[in-house]
This record gives C-alpha cells, sequence and structure tokens, in this order.
C-alpha cells in the first residue's frame, strides 16, 4: 500500500519507485529466506511438523508480504485504481495478521515456554513486533490521503512484522547476538535506508519516518527492557500460564 492518493511530483516519482519497490522485494526476499527451513521448504529440512494454527499464520503472514509487494507494483505502474480496490482487502488482512499473530505466539508460549525462553526468543519479542505493526498500520491508513506519510508508515509497518523471519536469520548466521535482538538491528537497516533516502531526495528526514521509525525504535526498546521486568513475569505467568 504505497499511496492511496495522487502520485508524488514526477521529479520524485522514478525514485520513489525504485525505493519503496526495492525496499518491498527486499522484504519478500528475507521473509522467504528466514522461514524456509522451517515453513517454505521444510519437506526438504525434515523440520518438525507444524500444526494448523502455525500454518494458518504461515499463510496470513505470506499473503501480507505479497500484498505488499503488489501494492507497491500497482503504484509503481500507475494503477492508483486497483491499488485503491486492493487496499480494503488489505485493511482486512493486516487485522487478520494482528489477530491469528498475536494467537499464535501465546498458543505457541504456552506449548514450549521454556524452549523459547532458552532460544532467546520470549513471548514479548514477536508479541511486539505484532503490536508495532498494527499501530503503524493504522497510522498509515490515517494517512492515506497524504501519500509520503502513508508509504513510509506502511513500509515500517512491515518492517516491523519482518522482524521474525529478520531474527530467524539472525540465528543461522551468527551466535554473536540472539535472534531477538539481530532481527531488530537487521529491521533497523531498512529504517537507516529510509533515513538515507529522505535526506538524498529532500534534504530533510520526513516527519513520517521521524514519527514513525520513532516509534519502532522506541517498541524495540520497551521490549528489551520490559522482558527483564517482575510485571513481565506476572503478566507472561497470567496469559501463558
Amino acid at each position: 500500500m504505497a499511496t492511496l492518493a495522487a502520485t508524488p511530483p514526477r521529479s520524485r516519482a522514478y525514485p520513489d519507485r525504485i525505493f519503496f519497490g526495492g525496499a518491498a522485494v527486499a522484504l519478500v526476499l528475507v521473509t522467504l529466506l528466514g522461514f524456509a527451513p522451517t515453513y517454505y521448504l521444510s519437506y526438504f529440512t525434515a523440520a518438525p511438523a507444524l500444526g494448523p494454527l502455525v500454518h494458518l499464520h504461515g499463510v496470513v503472514f505470506s499473503a501480507w508480504m505479497i500484498l505488499y509487494a503488489g501494492q507497491n507494483w500497482l503504484i509503481g505502474t500507475g494503477n492508483v485504481r486497483w491499488h485503491r480496490r486492493t487496499g480494503m482487502a488489505g485493511a482486512a488482512l493486516a487485522v487478520l495478521v494482528f489477530v491469528v499473530g498475536v494467537v499464535t505466539t501465546i498458543t505457541l508460549a504456552r506449548a514450549n515456554l521454556h524452549a523459547a525462553v532458552r532460544h532467546g526468543a520470549p513471548p514479548i519479542f514477536p508479541l511486539g513486533a505484532i503490536t508495532a505493526f498494527a499501530v503503524l498500520f493504522t497510522a498509515g491508513i490515517a494517512v492515506r490521503q497524504r501519500p509520503a506519510h502513508h508509504k513510509r508508515l506502511m513500509l515500517l509497518a512491515t518492517v516491523a512484522l519482518a522482524t521474525t523471519p529478520l531474527a530467524r536469520i539472525t540465528r543461522m548466521a551468527t551466535n554473536a547476538v540472539t535472534p531477538p535482538v539481530g532481527g531488530m538491528l537487521l529491521s533497523d537497516l531498512f529504517l537507516l535506508a529510509l533515513v538515507a533516502f529522505d535526506l538524498r531526495q529532500r534534504g530533510r528526514v520526513h516527519p513520517a519516518t521521524l514519527a514513525g521509525g520513532g516509534f519502532l525504535l522506541a517498541s524495540q526498546l520497551f521490549r528489551l527492557t520490559f522482558s527483564q521486568t517482575g510485571l513481565w513475569r506476572s503478566f507472561l505467568h497470567t496469559v501463558v500460564g
């Protein structure tokens, strides 16, 4: 969902298409890479069998990434009408992403909480990513008539969601940092790229980048600090058991 309103000035249209379209493709690729061993290529990797809820979560998550890339493609080719029509379905899918993501995270945590904590992925991190996605997506919808704001917030919302596959990539690549921290650091590279793009094209950081990026960073810091508190452990005991 790159924009629901008029196209940007011609001097900015082409760089915008390249950057946001490239970011969308990159997010699809990191999703494929992060989930390949345990989901997309699980038949070939002898990964543990997955239940119906996890499959539903995988389908919904994948559908969002494909839709996001498709929405950028529609804007890039000038199909604003179809972008708007598809955006209605995208809003419904975003709600499904949030609901299924929360339910899946809590269900898996109840089934295997100790293993999750031992591997450095307590439930607060995926729950935090899903919540950050929901907040940024809602903000993006609220400013859908302001294209420059809308596409930046939609990008950051999808980056927040991609923290999970990025964490899995971290696990495959190194033991130097825990997967949640690595996932957040890799997601911040997308934010840095957006900041650099703003500076190059506009000479200043766009307000939506400042607000959305600031929220994304604050949500990451909150997850890191709150996960160490007794209040989080009490909440976890109440929700997960």
